[in-house]
């Protein structure tokens, strides 16, 4: 199999905004694709053509230069990065979704282009609530609210509250929501020569009004429908196949109660791809593959989203790259097609260290045989995404002292219990448990196992740092702050397995609770 298994989306703002007025050329656009290229793991690269607004000079929607040019808002379009990068190159007749797409395919790499079906950057200046104490920038975010969004308060769903952006989201169940949509997916594959054009219904998630989203499954799939048939009319006029992906929860579950309905999409040949991802940065250790494989069938490719942040339960996030590592191993051992990079596009517009990280994740994250080769952590994490109202699935913290005694099958008594997926596993490698505890837990005495069998106490590893700048050996991993009491466990090679390992415990105390698990992967 092919190692060229790793997915890129790129955020065209990280172009216009992040890279200097003088790259907004056909040369500063082919060079950002180049940079990619060096790498031998890329199998594919998807440019974002919008947010509530096209990011290029659509004849049918309104694009992020045009109201406030005409408003003669100079300052602010000079403000705001990524209009000013817009305003350059369409000044200078560049197209730079055509200069990314034949230069994709020139360096034979696969050329999407990804649309956000319902973005909500930015509504929050709108909603009544433009909060400085949440960091909003106005300026910043007052581009991206269109005319059309808020001359039709009655198209989103949920125009009776405003608590965040999402409340602001259109409600697909509108004809009139879903006409707007597919005209910019019309003009996309008439305009454009691509191989596939990948639909992001995680930008931002919620499509229907709450209450709607039984009946909106059989509304997104005639929508998606009418999709499958432009595509069909764009292949005759381009000449090739031209593959239909879709950016969804990373569980079956969650994807239903949302409305999409991914498995019929399948059966109809409307998806030739499918990502599991998720909202925000939770990296996922435990995607189900095996299950979506029956649910999608044998000719869907299925993307796993890994990211370089995690977390056991919401609260303060984990940083750190090796995260992406384990996440990948995990993924690609489950049986995953490959793996997708989502907004980690910004490093190559950034400092020379953050260039050389994102040519490492591309150059690794792709194959079993270098993940094998590089440190890995794999940690106990949550899918995040879910429909409102369902259940969290957060398998920490857990209470020392089971609250539900007899009552919860996974922990009838007061033996502890979580599950870590390590991926593939190294021929040489030493393998580290890493147990937090609430401050207050009580660990004398504690004893731990590993698919059954004891593990030994041993000092903190050596470990490279997810700092970017020098990437220092013996650094301490990032934790969330709430473990404040860790423990080190060395598992013997003979004793870890590959893909899921069971670590157990019984407590010695009643007091405090586990708040943080993994395993950290060292490659002797």
């Amino acid at each position: 199999m092919s190692n060229r298994r790793v997915y890129i989306n790129q955020d065209d703002s990280a172009f216009t905004r992040c890279h200097p007025l003088e790259d907004m050329t056909v040369e500063g656009a082919e060079k950002l694709v180049d940079f990619y290229a060096q790498a031998s793991q890329l199998g594919g690269l998807a440019f974002c053509v919008n947010m509530q607004r096209a990011l290029f000079d659509s004849a049918v929607w309104e694009t992020i230069t045009d109201r406030l040019e005409s408003r003669g808002d100079t300052a602010l379009i000079a403000a705001v990065g990524e209009i000013a990068g817009t305003a350059a190159l369409q000044e200078r007749g560049v197209d730079h979704f055509k200069v990314w797409l034949q230069r994709a395919r020139k360096h034979g790499v696969e050329a999407f282009l990804t649309m956000r079906m319902n973005d909500c950057h930015g509504l929050e200046s709108h909603g009544g609530f433009g909060r400085a104490d949440r960091g909003i920038d106005q300026d910043h975010f007052h581009s991206h609210a269109t005319e059309f969004w808020k001359a039709n308060k009655h198209l989103r769903r949920a125009p009776y509250r405003f608590e965040r952006s999402f409340e602001g989201a259109f409600d697909y169940t509108h004809e009139k929501v879903r006409s707007h949509h597919l005209a910019l997916i019309t003009e996309l594959f008439e305009r454009y020569d691509m191989d596939g054009l990948e639909l992001d219904w995680m930008r931002w998630m919620f499509m229907f009004a709450p209450g709607k989203e039984a009946a909106g499954r059989d509304i997104l799939s005639s929508f998606i429908a009418q999709v499958h048939d432009l595509r069909k009319t764009a292949e005759k006029r381009w000449g090739h196949k031209i593959e239909l992906r879709h950016r969804i929860p990373a569980e079956p579950q969650t994807s239903l109660a949302l409305g999409y309905d991914a498995p019929a999409w399948a059966r109809h040949g409307m998806a030739d791809q499918v990502i599991l991802s998720c909202f925000g940065g939770v990296a996922n250790f435990d995607y189900p593959i095996d299950l979506w494989r029956q649910l999608l069938g044998s000719n869907v490719r299925i993307l796993a989203h890994v990211e370089s942040s995690t977390n056991a339960y919401p609260g303060q996030m984990a940083v750190d790259y090796h995260f992406s590592f384990g996440s990948a191993s995990s993924a690609l051992k489950r049986g995953a097609d490959g793996v997708y990079l989502f907004n980690e596009c910004y490093r190559e517009a950034g400092p020379e260290p953050e260039r050389r990280l994102m040519l490492k994740l591309l150059n690794t994250l792709g194959s079993e045989d270098t993940l094998n080769t590089v440190v890995r952590r794999h940690a106990v994490s949550y899918p995040q995404s879910r429909a409102p109202g369902e259940a969290l699935r957060t398998p920490l913290p857990i209470p020392m002292k089971n609250p539900y005694f007899g009552q919860d099958a996974g922990r009838w008594a007061e033996n502890i219990t979580v599950r870590v997926d390590v991926g593939s596993k190294p021929k040489s490698a030493k393998f580290v448990l890493r147990l937090g505890f609430s401050a207050e837990t009580n660990l004398q005495g504690l004893e731990v196992r590993v698919n059954g069998a004891i593990v030994s106490l041993t000092a903190a590893p050596a470990y490279p740092c997810c700092t970017v700048a020098a990437f220092p050996d013996n650094c301490f991993p990032s934790i969330p702050a709430r473990a404040q009491r860790l423990i080190h466990l060395e598992i013997p090679a003979s004793t870890l397995l590959e893909g899921v390992n069971v670590v157990e415990f019984e407590p010695t105390g009643e007091t405090g609770q586990l708040e943080w698990a993994e395993i950290l992967v060292l490659p002797s």
